[in-house]
């Protein structure tokens, strides 16, 4: 069945889809990413943090997305798990070269925070991180700050890195216009 809309219903529901509210912000948990002696911000290729965060960055998404955009201007990042087997407050995460930039997100008790990365400053790029979460830090119902809990997980956020058969699919299209404008061109 094929339903038509008319302008007034149409109006109506760009009206209710503007009025619908915005994703939430992220909350802040009261304690600075690059604070209580991290070596996070010393590492090769950093480049900034962005605060420490109450919750679970997989539980908000769409806020974490907008946080990196508004904090670095990236946008359209995919998140990859890259734990490994750490659940350490210190460790080594090992993951896919990166040779551009990335937001690494660690999360470790009732908070994550977010860092950024550029591995094209780093010759070969990153392709692992010595990582604390001493900048990832929360304050607990009592008041208690806390630091340097074990990690839950950790998340690369980076640009997808395009598959092979999308390159050439891309090629074949490019060939296909090519032959299609050197047939349509008179001689």
């Amino acid at each position: 069945m094929i339903m038509k809309m008319s302008l007034t219903g149409i109006a109506f529901a760009a009206c209710a889809a503007l009025s619908l509210p915005a994703h939430a912000a992220l909350t802040a948990s009261g304690v600075a990413c690059d604070g209580q002696g991290t070596t996070m911000t010393s590492l090769t290729g950093y480049l900034d943090c962005s605060g420490a965060w109450d919750g679970n960055n997989l539980n908000q998404e769409a806020d974490v997305a907008a946080q990196i955009s508004s904090d670095w201007g990236l946008t359209g990042l995919t998140a990859v798990d890259v734990t490994g087997g750490n659940n350490g407050s210190t460790g080594t995460l090992s993951f896919a070269t990166q040779t551009g930039l990335f937001v690494l997100s660690l999360k470790a008790g009732n908070a994550f925070s977010l860092y950024e990365f550029d591995g094209s400053t780093v010759v070969g790029g990153i392709s692992s991180i010595d990582y604390d979460t001493l900048g990832v830090g929360f304050i607990g119902p009592a008041g208690n700050v806390h630091f340097g809990q074990g990690l839950s997980h950790a998340d690369i956020y980076a640009a997808p890195v395009p598959e092979p058969e999308t390159y050439a699919l891309m090629l074949g299209g490019l060939a296909a216009l090519g032959f299609l404008a050197r047939r349509r061109r008179p001689d």
